[in-house]
């Protein structure tokens, strides 16, 4: 028994420095931050916005025809996402083309795979605008 009381009193000694590093880390300024929302949107919005794409086809639409290309939420639409990409990078939105593949099955041997589809956006600008994708 005595064997099993020193690993007690180690573990109990454990927490006890845990709140310490918690109370000497924390400070009255941290507690008073308030949180606010985000300049990029609500998370809702951001949903629909996936990541931008990126491959050389769409690297020179970009610097010849000031196209950018974002892969979105499968469910999201023009509207909502010209509104979401207006607000975030400030720029005009002159046109948005869709792109769509649906998914697709693949069978190899007897095992039967899904392969997912995805959407993505071209999104033109106002000419002398652009989004800094940090590239």
């Amino acid at each position: 028994m005595s064997v099993l009381d020193i690993f007690k009193k180690n573990q109990t000694k454990k927490v006890s420095d845990k709140k310490k590093k918690k109370e000497t880390t924390s400070s009255p300024v941290e507690k008073n931050v308030v949180s606010s929302v985000s300049p990029r949107g609500s998370l809702k919005e951001q949903g629909f916005l996936l990541k931008p794409y990126f491959s050389e086809k769409f690297t020179l639409l970009r610097e010849e025809q000031n196209k950018y290309i974002f892969e979105v939420h499968p469910k999201a639409t023009k509207n909502e996402i010209k509104k979401l990409l207006e607000n975030i990078y400030n720029v005009k939105i002159l046109q948005i083309n869709v792109l769509s593949a649906s998914q697709k099955n693949k069978r190899w041997r007897n095992k039967k795979t899904v392969l997912k589809g995805n959407k993505k956006m071209i999104i033109t600008l106002k000419q002398g605008q652009n989004i800094d994708l940090g590239i």
